[in-house]
């Protein structure tokens, strides 16, 4: 299948990617030298339930760093970024396979893939004695549900891809063929299912510190967003509805917790709240490796970061323009305009070094050098400004402009839109089931906007743009469009800045990214498919 950047036909990719333990080895490589090993380690349930730390931070570092924005929000439009740096080629998609995006991407889900596969084949005979049943299968469950995860984003971003259970089998011969779209779902669909199975039950409280891991409730939102793209409407709608009884996640800002809104969810000191589902973890303390850096990419001006790089992307003209109704709440936490006034976000008073620190920033064209791109806004979400430590919850000085503030891969309010789409069980349908309008009113009644009595599948479309924007969910909404639908929308968005309009032609099939150069290089059959063998 051809896709939206036409694939190499140089010689297909190797499968050596990176690990948790280092950003250079290969993902073969497992475990590096100097880390313990499972028979001399995990020998206590408190040492085991950490055992899958990494898998929520160190793993993902290259692709969050840029990569996982250059793919998703602005390839699908909600970002912009013009001629002056990689961003940009892929606001245009003259993006090549050559792209670091591309492999970043690629390489951090493999990595994953490795570590979980070390856990689930050797923690069942490599544990201490002292280790109990129960924690055994929950460990196990959260590197089969980080696993899962890893395959959702490789299939819906190239489509055909191999899928490794046991690394080490590849230690001698990484040269494998890929295999299909449907093969992939439905070992999606399994480690999902095992780890609902296996992961501790967990209602989410106000000790946010202690719903930093998934769990079972976790794995089945996730397998209904499975099942969604999948297109197995009953199932989707099934396991929403059996997640949003459990009572286990709640909406900020919503009915059960008015006290809060949609902007306190951008805020460090609630990483964990009781609407994440799931999300990338990090310290943004110490090493290059453990940080997010959406903070010092996405921020409009130097003043509110601690390095002197920001604004490496802007808002898109298409999103500044066509997806917020008037009244959305959503808007100002999504991107600024000029005179939006922000009285939690800290910044400096100049750009000298020592300059102190003011509480309350108002964004202002006049205050940005670089005039953010000249898309005439500027991003919020995920800016969360200087060290502030009674807001943000920093609670030292950033490592090199990196910050503590998770990165959400799934939110309750989206689970809720999930719901509501799967009740109309089609692209075409329409719907006034009260408990589907329950769903998704719940999430505009937070945005402030007005209830509806009966939705469309375009509506929740919409309305998933708005709430998830910036979030890295809009390119896989598109992709799950027939393509001819997709490609509309593409041609028609504004991808210029805001005094010179820009729009893209594109002559692909589908929106799959290339696989990466290097390593089409080096697997001369990553582009065969052959069925997969499931164990």
């Amino acid at each position: 299948m051809k896709n939206i950047i036409k694939r190499s036909s140089v010689v297909a990719a190797t499968l050596m990617l990176l690990v948790s333990s280092s950003c250079s080895q290969d993902f073969i490589d497992v475990p590096a030298q100097g880390t313990p090993t499972l028979t001399n380690y995990y020998d206590s349930d408190v040492k085991l339930d950490n055992a899958a730390n990494g898998l929520y931070g160190l793993v993902w570092f290259n692709m969050n760093k840029a990569g996982y924005y250059g793919i998703t929000d602005v390839i699908s439009g909600n970002m912009y970024a013009g001629p002056y740096n990689d961003f940009g080629k892929f606001t245009d998609l003259s993006f090549t396979n050559t792209a670091s995006y591309i492999s970043d991407s690629w390489r951090s889900c493999y990595g994953a893939i490795a570590n979980c596969n070390a856990y689930i084949n050797g923690l069942p005979t490599g544990v201490g004695p002292e280790v109990s049943k129960e924690a055994l299968n929950n460990a196990l469950g959260e590197a089969h549900f980080i696993r899962a995860f890893s395959y959702f984003f490789l299939v819906r971003l190239w489509g055909n891809v191999p899928i490794v259970e046991n690394t080490a089998d590849y230690a001698a011969n990484f040269v494998v063929p890929s295999n299909p779209v449907a093969d992939v779902y439905k070992f999606i669909e399994n480690d999902l299912k095992f780890a609902a199975a296996n992961l501790r039950t967990k209602v989410r409280g106000s000790n946010y510190a202690a719903n930093a891991h998934v769990s079972s409730g976790s794995a089945k939102a996730f397998l209904a967003k499975v099942y969604l793209y999948e297109k197995k409407y009953d199932l989707a709608r099934a396991m929403a509805l059996e997640v949003i009884n459990s009572g286990e996640f709640k909406l900020l800002g919503g009915d059960e917790l008015p006290t809060k809104s949609f902007a306190d969810l951008f805020l460090q000191m609630n990483n964990n709240n009781e609407e994440s589902i799931f999300a990338w973890q990090w310290t943004g303390a110490g090493t290059y490796f453990d940080g997010n850096f959406s903070n010092t990419t996405f921020a409009p001006e130097n003043r509110l970061v601690e390095t002197t790089y920001s604004a490496q992307v802007a808002p898109s003209q298409d999103l500044i323009k066509n997806v917020f109704e008037d009244g959305d709440l959503r808007r100002k936490e999504t991107f600024m305009l000029p005179g939006d006034y922000y009285p939690n976000l800290t910044y400096a008073a100049t750009l000298a070094v020592d300059s102190p620190y003011l509480l309350g920033y108002t964004f202002n064209l006049t205050d940005v050098p670089n005039g953010v791109q000249n898309s005439g806004a500027g991003l919020k979400k995920y800016v969360i400004g200087k060290e502030n430590l009674p807001v943000t919850g920093k609670f030292n000085k950033p490592f090199n402009g990196e910050s503590s503030m998770n990165t959400y891969q799934m939110r309750y309010a989206e689970l809720l839109l999930i719901y509501a789409e799967a009740v109309i069980g089609s692209q075409t349908g329409s719907t006034s089931d009260a408990l589907a309008l329950k769903a998704y009113n719940a999430v505009r009644k937070r945005a402030g906007l007005p209830t509806k009595a009966t939705i469309t599948f375009d509506d929740v479309f919409r309305e998933r743009r708005a709430e998830l924007a910036c979030e890295g969910d809009y390119y896989f909404d598109l992709g799950r469009l027939p393509f001819a639908k997709a490609k509309a929308i593409l041609e028609a968005q504004n991808r210029g800045d805001k005094d010179t309009p820009k729009h893209i032609t594109i002559t692909a099939t589908s929106l799959l990214l290339p696989y990466p150069a290097d390593d089409l290089i080096k697997n001369p059959k990553l582009t065969e498919v052959v069925p997969y063998t499931f164990k």
